[in-house]
């Protein structure tokens, strides 16, 4: 088809201009000028309107027919060609009468979309009116075809039709000599000859004349295939590169492509910097979130300086608990138990021990609870104050506390259940049982050598009461008696001593003990904030979204660029 060149120039045109226009909605702003709100793409899109004129007869709508490779202009005598027909496209073919002597005919054919096509009844027709109805359509066309048939070339209204054409039309003007088969070479070469003669009268221009047969050019193309030589000899393929030319370098239609890109040029610039204000809008949103991480990074330092104060409780926890140990080993080492102690395997000083390690393990979880839930409604307390300023500062609804946050529960338990386990550890490592076990086998030796010696006097005295000695046996169980006595006020005076080092002990491991627990105590509370830096996460990933969005719309600016400035180079 005609004007290869140009419309390909002004397909890729149309495209960068739909390109750019949705990259500007994308962008989240609606640039609307000339170029991105169809106007321009109306105009650019606009048919080429071909006007053929010429007597009766002349061949006019074999021409057209020729020219397009398809039958669409009636092909009749003078009576079907009393007005001028107006092909344009339409999806359902339809006839309608503009005006007395201008019929529409819309058809369903591609290249109507592209080109119009009026042809009229004839210059020497007498039809009242005829002429000024062709005369309107002369300014507007942007090719003008005059045919002139072989047999009388010299039709006086057809040239008085030329004649009185601006000199700023004549630029597009093809003078066509139809029916060139019916004559041959050296007459069509004086026929030429005295239309260029006339042609230099009537413009003050050398015309340029094509000799055509419309009628072996459409028998060429309606071949299957074409035949190539047969159009050649119907002289069709100067007169296509002549319209080709002519559409490719049409002024209005390149200064509405210069234009067209010029004005897309601007908008292009305008996406620019949107794109560019959005990436620093979003970097500034990364460094406004940073300043809130970093606000949790304070939050957790001032955990970690309030660590000593929160160990110093569980120091607390594990005194108390030694309390109780100690109340109940001096139970257990009450004057009856101990001596009964004597006659079984000792078991005290592991019993006091496991349920020191188990007291101590239950009071640090349930110190270990609270503390969770401190953290979790610090936690809380803190994201009131941030989402307010995320929705300010970042135009985004922040992430849901408590649906986002539901696993610091599980961060909760496992915080107690690892103090507890590190609690059980530390009591064990403080080897509490070795020294009690030492002062236990002492106070044992001692307590049975008073026994020993006791049931020694009371079997003596026993012995003598037998023989019938009547002083002595009271004398040597006065002697046990005062034996059972001492081993009393030892047993009291070694209990009350053993529970005092005993609590001493405790003293002096509320300190190791509470620092025994800092590693896990400061890894737990680590564990809140990593669970609770997760809500700054969502909001990071979303501005990494965003950004990432930003790469292709990147991307695609500099294609869309890069293909415009092309497109003006061409032009």
């Amino acid at each position: 088809m005609f004007g290869e060149r140009y419309f390909a120039t002004r397909e890729r045109l149309a495209e960068v201009v739909l390109g750019v226009g949705q990259l500007g909605r994308e962008c989240g702003e609606e640039i609307l000028d000339a170029a991105t709100d169809g106007t321009f793409l109306k105009d650019l899109r606009k048919p080429f309107l071909f006007v053929v004129c010429g007597e009766v007869n002349a061949g006019k709508s074999a021409l057209i027919n020729a020219l397009f490779g398809s039958e669409f202009c009636e092909v009749d005598a003078l009576p079907r060609t009393n007005r001028l027909h107006w092909y344009r496209h339409g999806e359902k073919a339809s006839s309608t009468e503009r005006r007395p002597l201008l019929v529409e005919k819309l058809l369903p054919l591609g290249f109507l979309r592209d080109f119009e096509v009026i042809d009229t009844p004839g210059s020497d027709a007498r039809i009242d009116g005829n002429l000024g109805e062709i005369e309107r359509f002369l300014p507007v066309a942007d090719l003008l075809f005059f045919v002139f048939p072989v047999a009388n070339p010299w039709c006086a209204a057809t040239w008085q039709l030329v004649a009185r054409l601006p000199e700023e039309q004549l630029d597009k003007v093809a003078f066509v000599l139809q029916q060139s088969d019916l004559k041959d070479e050296d007459d069509l070469e004086v026929i030429l000859g005295h239309m260029k003669t006339l042609g230099e009268q009537k413009t003050g221009r050398t015309p340029e004349i094509f000799p055509v047969s419309a009628k072996r050019a459409m028998e060429a193309k309606k071949a299957d295939p074409p035949l190539s030589h047969v159009l050649r000899k119907s002289g069709l393929p100067p007169l296509d590169y002549f319209i080709s030319s002519k559409i490719s370098s049409n002024p209005q239609r390149r200064k509405i492509l210069r234009e067209v890109s010029k004005s897309t040029q601007g908008v292009l610039k305008k996406i620019e910097g949107l794109i560019e204000e959005r990436i620093d809008s979003l970097d500034s949103d990364q460094r406004f979130l940073a300043e809130l991480e970093n606000e949790v990074d304070l939050r957790r330092e001032g955990q970690a300086t309030a660590l000593s104060e929160r160990l110093s409780g569980l120091g607390d926890v594990f005194f108390r608990q030694g309390q109780m140990a100690t109340r109940d080993l001096g139970r257990r080492m009450a004057l009856i138990q101990s001596l009964i102690s004597l006659f079984q395997q000792e078991k005290l000083p592991s019993e006091i021990e496991k349920n020191l390690t188990e007291a101590v393990k239950e009071a640090v979880e349930k110190q270990a609870e609270i503390d969770g839930v401190e953290l979790v409604q610090s936690c809380r307390n803190h994201w009131e104050t941030v989402e307010p300023r995320i929705r300010e500062n970042l135009d985004m609804n922040p992430p849901n506390f408590q649906q986002e946050t539901e696993s610091l529960g599980g961060t909760r338990k496992r915080f107690m259940r690892r103090l507890g386990r590190s609690a059980k550890q530390a009591v064990a490592q403080l080897k509490i049982r070795g020294t009690l076990d030492l002062q236990m086998d002492i106070r044992r030796m001692i307590l049975r050598r008073y026994m020993a010696l006791f049931l020694a006097l009371f079997t003596i005295a026993g012995i003598l009461g037998g023989l019938g000695v009547t002083t002595w046996p009271w004398v040597v169980m006065t002697m046990a008696a005062g034996i059972l006595g001492i081993a009393a006020i030892y047993s009291k005076r070694s209990r009350k001593a053993l529970c005092h080092d005993f609590m001493e002990r405790i003293e002096d491991l509320r300190q190791p003990f509470a620092d025994s627990l800092a590693d896990d105590y400061k890894d737990g509370v680590r564990e809140f904030y990593l669970e609770y830096g997760g809500l700054f996460e969502i909001v990071r990933r979303r501005i990494a979204d965003q950004k990432l969005l930003l790469e292709p719309r990147k991307e695609r600016w500099n294609d869309l660029f890069l293909e415009l400035k092309a497109i003006d180079q061409e032009l």
